[in-house]
């Protein structure tokens, strides 16, 4: 972290010529259980990881907005009151969309600079771009004091996302990266807002995380045709959410859906009790149980909800042939990124060797396979 803050820092002043007045930091999260249930309103399983993103600025009077990527090179600057989604600079609408959503909300958010440095790697859906909204959420709350929950937080970064740079997603990835907590997953009820932390009943686990360097992408496209087929099925039994209709329901009328809704529905229906025997398993002791449940989730986004890519299933298929690996799957929105694995500890090396060794045989590509520590949420950072 304080390598990271210290590089930002230096990125900034480097580019601004003077030191920032406030820092923040928000991790990236990984997917554990819950694909795509989140704006179904159902239930999902997720973790902070020891990987995310710094923001470091300082209030302007002049109320222009003047932004710097470390990571990209990438400058954007705009006047004071008159910003648009920018079609150039795409990395720059996640800022852009939290000073909206806060001025929408009647807070005043003044002019800023900041530099923005990040080692959550992109396009690998471990949520990079809520990692920045809520960094920039806790930067301007410094800059510009106003008065919001934690909660609130992660609903009005949510809201960014949605309505300003237009990827319709659910609550998962903003909730993970601010309610992250050390060595505990947590469990997020998206309709009561329900959260709590649950605790791995074996000490002897690590999330194993590998990026199979397919890049996806949420805006538009796939993410929005998938939350359109799920709604349109929960309208045929009568619901505005997947999550109030039974599997009982589901089963005797799913042969008067569409193909493609009677496969969406199916994949959220089902996903949505797997987190739920998953809560249920980890509370008992049952490590095991989660694993097992990781990996039927895959099958599903492979077959029912079809978000997963040739490379993902390359590496999920291999995963499980080797030593040490009870469970693995997709995480994140899918159409390529990343796959987590629930590995025992004593065959990390063995495992994480391995895998990147076979895929590299599959796609000629040397794939990053790494630990992640189950980590803390969004803070500001001192100076």
């Amino acid at each position: 972290m304080s390598e990271l803050l210290t590089n930002t820092v230096k990125h900034y002043t480097d580019h601004f010529g003077q030191q920032p007045q406030a820092a923040a930091y928000a991790p990236g999260r990984v997917e554990i259980l819950g694909n795509h249930t989140d704006y179904n309103g159902g239930y999902v399983m997720s973790a902070a990881i020891d990987k995310g993103t710094v923001l470091v600025g300082s209030a302007l009077a002049d109320g222009n907005i003047s932004l710097f990527a470390a990571d990209l090179k990438s400058t954007a600057d705009y006047k004071a009151g008159d910003f648009q989604r920018d079609a150039k600079r795409g990395w720059a609408n996640y800022i852009l969309g939290v000073v909206q959503q806060l001025q929408a909300s009647g807070r005043t958010i003044g002019g800023f600079e900041a530099t923005v440095h990040s080692i959550i790697p992109l396009g690998a859906g471990l949520s990079s771009s809520a990692a920045l909204e809520v960094a920039t959420a806790l930067l301007l709350k410094q800059l510009y004091p106003y008065e919001l929950d934690r909660m609130e937080i992660a609903l009005l970064c949510q809201r960014a996302e949605n309505q300003f740079v237009g990827v319709n997603s659910g609550l998962l990835d903003q909730f993970s990266s601010v309610f992250g907590a050390p060595d505990n997953l947590l469990f997020l009820d998206c309709v009561t807002r329900e959260n709590e932390q649950l605790g791995l009943p074996r000490h002897d686990l690590s999330l194993v995380i590998c990026d199979s360097l397919a890049k996806h992408s949420l805006v538009g496209g796939d993410y929005n045709t998938r939350r359109s087929e799920c709604m349109a099925a929960a309208a045929h039994f009568g619901k505005e959410l997947l999550r109030d209709v039974t599997l009982e329901e589901f089963n005797a009328r799913k042969h008067e859906l569409p193909e493609n809704q009677r496969k969406r529905a199916q994949h959220v229906i089902e996903e949505n009790g797997r987190v739920l025997e998953a809560r249920a398993g980890l509370k008992a002791g049952n490590a095991e149980l989660l694993g097992e449940l990781m990996t039927r989730s895959h099958n599903s986004s492979r077959y029912l909800f079809e978000n997963s890519t040739p490379e993902l299933d390359f590496l999920v298929d291999t995963a499980q042939t080797l030593p040490g690996c009870l469970g693995c799957r997709l995480t994140g929105g899918g159409w390529g990124g990343a796959t987590v694995n629930l590995v025992e500890q004593q065959h990390v090396a063995e495992f994480s060797a391995a895998l990147a060794e076979k895929y590299f045989a599959y796609s000629d590509k040397k794939v990053p396979v790494f630990v992640s520590a189950i980590s803390d949420g969004a803070h500001t950072l001192p100076l």
